[in-house]
């Protein structure tokens, strides 16, 4: 490894002022962890190395700065530390006596799925992977540099809860993004609020990636399971993990997101499960959705939802039903399953619905007499008692095999609400259908998503059926209004009533005329949202300081002296 000095801070790669120093307050003399790279070193030949961000058992992340292309960029180090260490000598990682086999085969494992992830650019919500390499007998994977923060800190920051059409908005991209993952054999297995980032634009994106062994209890790194939010089989040496191990997670999140409420973790459910259902906790949330949650999130994955296309189609009420059907290769998958949850499979079987004996008897009943006809009709027609046909007599019935050509070669409908257009045009992988786009306006999903499709999800059709596919062209605009100058019961009545949503940001200093507004975030005729509450306008206005307890609930996260008041609109 070479060192190389820059006028950058190593903590944020900004320019340092004329002093040295930096508003980020980062101390290159301060310690560092044992395992991390020293900073100001140069990797790759042009990347420089800053301060350490995040660390797990397979890996160490640090910021970085492409000289090459004078940018920040994020460079992920493979570090197992619990198989491997630093040399102090060479800067090189050396595995442990006896740790050599581990260190190769999961090290091949890493650059595998890196540079896979390299080449998955056509996707916005994933963390773009530039650049992928060996070195130093370890691999380096650089990430684009995008300012973003925690889903878990965006959800605490906007009160600790959304409500569905909120999440429905959010996280409908992501599931398309996962949907991809999955079909190129990808299986995440580290979803939760802390691998999920949010963007500028309020967009999720999903990050955290590592191997299998990472996110596996016992296995031969230090795992990172996330308590709440890791799937059961995650837990147990020898479960099948699979999409519905990303399923689990990714329902666990949105249980946070709609109740506030984290989760049960998986281990401890398995010894007394008392998983709230979401519609409990809050009755807000409707029972198709709590639902939809429940059944992803059920322990024995033989029981669980099987794929992201069934959740988003439960929890869209899309489903025509809730019968989960598994071919006999996946039946071999999960039916080890029993083995660790024995009573979820009883306590399912109680569920099923049972018949009065009455009825039963009357149905065996009626198959018995209706099989004596069928007989007794057959027997006759054997006999030649039965009516004769003309063998001149043109025949009226269809073969079996010209009904299979007249009817057609029947094929499932897949699931394209929560998938971009652009993912579906000109796609071969639809080539059996015809499918017509039509463009409307919707709050609830980003531009260019699907949101109907005029065939329901798995509903069996012909090839060449059409199905119309209406997209989302986002939300009706309408240009922003003055506000300046006016009265505070003006512009609320105003916004209402053109449905911008908004929230009044009260300012206590005497230079501002009382209830007066003075300014507004989004310049007048700029084109703003109508009726979506993600999207807020800011509107500031002078207030007395005697008022000031009297506008919010909680004042603590708020700069001294401003209260904001959301106005829905």
């Amino acid at each position: 490894m070479i060192t190389e000095k820059r006028d950058l801070c190593m903590g944020c790669m900004s320019v340092l002022d004329e002093s040295g120093k930096c508003r980020c307050g980062f101390d290159e003399d301060a310690p560092t962890y044992e395992n991390c790279i020293p900073v100001r070193t140069v990797i790759g030949e042009k990347y420089l190395i800053g301060k350490m961000i995040r660390m797990n058992g397979e890996s160490i992340t640090y910021i970085g700065f492409d000289k090459e292309n004078e940018e920040k960029v994020f460079v992920q180090e493979y570090m197992p530390g619990k198989i491997a260490k630093r040399s102090d000598l060479t800067g090189e990682v050396v595995p442990f006596s006896g740790c050599e086999a581990q260190y190769k085969t999961l090290m091949a494992d890493y650059y595998d799925l890196f540079d896979s992830l390299r080449n998955f650019r056509h996707t916005e919500y994933l963390m773009p992977v530039l650049n992928v390499f060996r070195e130093n007998n370890t691999v380096y994977a650089v990430y684009k540099y995008i300012k973003t923060i925690s889903y878990g800190d965006y959800l605490s920051h906007n009160g600790g809860e959304f409500t569905w059409p909120q999440v429905k908005k959010l996280f409908m991209p992501l599931f398309t993004t996962l949907t991809y993952l999955h079909s190129n054999g990808f299986v995440h297995r580290g979803i939760s609020p802390e691998s999920i980032r949010v963007n500028a634009k309020g967009q999720l994106l999903l990050c955290g990636f590592g191997t299998a062994a990472l996110f596996s209890k016992d296995s031969i790194v230090e795992p990172d399971l996330s308590a709440g939010y890791s799937a059961p089989e995650q837990y147990f040496p020898g479960s099948w993990q699979g999409e519905w191990t990303d399923v689990y997670s990714v329902a666990a999140v949105l249980y946070k997101s709609l109740t506030g409420t984290m989760p049960a973790d998986a281990e401890s459910r398995k010894e007394i499960d008392h998983l709230c259902s979401p519609e409990k906790l809050n009755f807000n949330i409707s029972s198709e959705v709590s639902d939809a949650i429940m059944n992803a999130m059920t322990l024995n994955s033989e029981y669980r939802t099987r794929s992201i296309d069934d959740f988003t189609a439960e929890l869209l009420e899309s489903a025509s039903s809730n019968t989960k059907l598994f071919g006999a290769a996946e039946e071999e998958i999960i039916k080890e399953a029993e083995d660790y949850y024995p009573e979820e499979k009883e306590e399912k079987a109680k569920r099923k619905i049972r018949l009065p004996w009455g009825v039963i008897a009357t149905i065996i009943a009626m198959a018995i007499l209706l099989g004596l006809v069928a007989f007794l009709f057959r027997f006759t027609e054997i006999l030649g008692f039965g009516n004769k046909k003309d063998p001149n007599e043109p025949s009226s019935s269809i073969s079996e095999e010209q009904e299979s050509s007249v009817q057609g070669y029947l094929i499932s409908m897949p699931n394209f609400v929560g998938r971009m257009k652009t993912d579906v045009e000109n796609n071969s992988q639809y080539a059996s259908f015809e499918i017509i786009f039509e463009e409307e306006n919707n709050n609830e999903y980003v531009e260019g998503m699907i949101f109907e499709q005029s065939v329901k999800y798995r509903t069996e059709v012909e090839e060449g059926t059409t199905v119309v596919l209406k997209v989302s062209k986002g939300p009706e605009k309408i240009p922003m209004p003055n506000c300046v100058g006016m009265t505070v019961e003006e512009v609320t009545g105003k916004l209402s009533e053109l449905k911008i949503s908004f929230q009044l940001v009260p300012n206590y200093s005497a230079e501002h005329d009382y209830n007066i507004v003075y300014d507004q975030s989004v310049e007048a005729e700029t084109e703003v949202n109508i009726g979506d509450r993600m999207s807020k306008v800011l509107i500031y206005y002078g207030a007395l300081e005697s008022g000031g307890s009297s506008w919010g609930e909680d004042d603590d996260d708020q700069p001294s002296g401003i209260v904001i008041i959301d106005g829905r609109g």
